[in-house]
């Protein structure tokens, strides 16, 4: 079955009340993820289950810790995570227990969750290493993110993260060229873009920097190609 192309803007109307996102992948999660925080009704929490630069959460209209959430006046966006202070730049995660705690007090509350589940070294394409994507079971929504900027880029370290695990998940060589098919098999592959996946998860292939007219041929190509999503965005 494959899955339905949906548009940016309708990307609420397809979600469960009250979703509990997981953002996986690379080329666009911490802009997704405030994005879509930005669009769906009423309070959103974001945080992650690994680390992000200590300069993303600033988009959030609140940062938290988690010892002092939930908030008495909460804002459109919160932020919370077990500490705001930067370790080597970066705002380390929940531990799945700890995001266990958020999202039963988010459930109480009717309040939406959004975290990001990997890194990518600002790469706009990845594999995803044995540790990773750390998605808790409450989340019932899940996307995956990959860049169609790097179509036609060579697979290496300066375009895609962790290329040698690429490489063996879509059996391509390293330096040759990347295309809509590899990348379509990478999102496909149980140990890529499906990896970690809650089975009960609305599955969600999210395809940016669609910026011409060939990458949204490709982008098309790709949606085609996929068979284990219920829907994919280009943008």
């Amino acid at each position: 079955m494959k899955p339905k192309l949906v548009l940016f803007s309708d990307l609420p109307t397809i979600l469960p009340e009250y979703p509990v996102i997981s953002i996986a992948g690379a080329g666009g999660k911490t802009t997704l993820m405030f994005s879509l925080a930005q669009n769906l009704p009423g309070t959103v929490v974001t945080t992650t289950t690994t680390k992000v630069g200590k300069t993303q959460i600033t988009a959030a209209n609140q940062q938290l810790t988690i010892n002092n959430f939930p908030p008495e006046h909460p804002q459109k966006i919160i932020w919370a995570s077990p500490s705001l202070q930067p370790h080597n730049e970066k705002i380390i995660g929940c531990t799945t227990n700890e995001f266990s705690q958020l999202a039963k007090i988010c459930k109480a509350k009717n309040w939406s969750m959004i975290s990001e589940t990997d890194g990518a070294a600002q790469r706009h394409l990845k594999a995803p290493a044995a540790h990773e994507p750390v998605i808790p079971q409450e989340n019932n929504v899940c996307f995956y993110v990959a860049g169609l900027d790097t179509i036609n880029r060579p697979l290496n370290g300066e375009f895609v993260h962790r290329p040698e695990i690429f490489s063996e998940i879509t059996g391509l060589d390293p330096n040759q060229p990347i295309t809509a098919e590899i990348i379509a098999k990478m999102m496909d592959h149980p140990q890529g873009g499906l990896k970690n996946i809650p089975s009960n998860a609305l599955r969600i292939a999210y395809l940016t920097h669609a910026d011409t007219d060939e990458l949204i041929e490709a982008g098309l190509s790709i949606s085609r190609l996929l068979q284990q999503y219920d829907y994919v965005c280009i943008h």
